[in-house]
């Protein structure tokens, strides 16, 4: 074994684990924070809903997260320091899906404040609270920004930070 395959060895499944870790921890990060939460107060129709169109963009965007887990293990696993370069049918098919759901997921995020506008759900007006929407604007006075229970009348929006 030369020094150079040992290097080009070392980048290459280096550069996999690294692909593979970067992924897990979006995954996590949308599965467990901001982009999931947002999600739920979207469509729990509570009084008070929290809405970041980068959150619905990051959900459409988990399947390509998994396409590229799934692939930094085929690059790990594979011998030597050659990267596969044919494609299995299913990862051809859970790419393409993935590329599908991240797009849709994006454009979904731009529409959901249009639909928001013709609802009953009024956009909280001060500069702290410009990703709430409420019902009623006094609601607005009631929401204590970047805490982890947003409280208002009736319900209970959780909400990490």
């Amino acid at each position: 074994m030369t020094r150079e395959y040992l290097l080009q060895w070392i980048k290459i499944k280096g550069a996999s684990l690294i692909l593979i870790g970067v992924s897990f921890c979006m995954l996590d990060f949308i599965i467990y924070s901001v982009p999931m939460s947002d999600l739920r107060s979207l469509l729990s129709n509570s009084n008070i809903i929290i809405y970041h169109a980068k959150a619905v963009a990051c959900i459409g965007a988990i399947p390509l997260f998994i396409y590229v887990i799934f692939t930094g293990f085929r690059v790990f696993f594979s011998k030597g320091t050659t990267i596969p370069t044919n494609r299995t049918k299913i990862g051809k098919i859970w790419g393409a899906f993935g590329v599908i759901t991240a797009s849709l997921g994006f454009i979904i995020a731009f529409l959901i404040p249009i639909g928001l506008a013709f609802s009953t759900y009024s956009n909280c007006q001060q500069e702290k609270l410009e990703y709430y929407y409420v019902t009623d604007l006094e609601l607005c006075k009631t929401i204590v920004p970047n805490r982890w229970v947003i409280q208002d009348n009736n319900h209970h929006v959780s909400r990490p930070m």
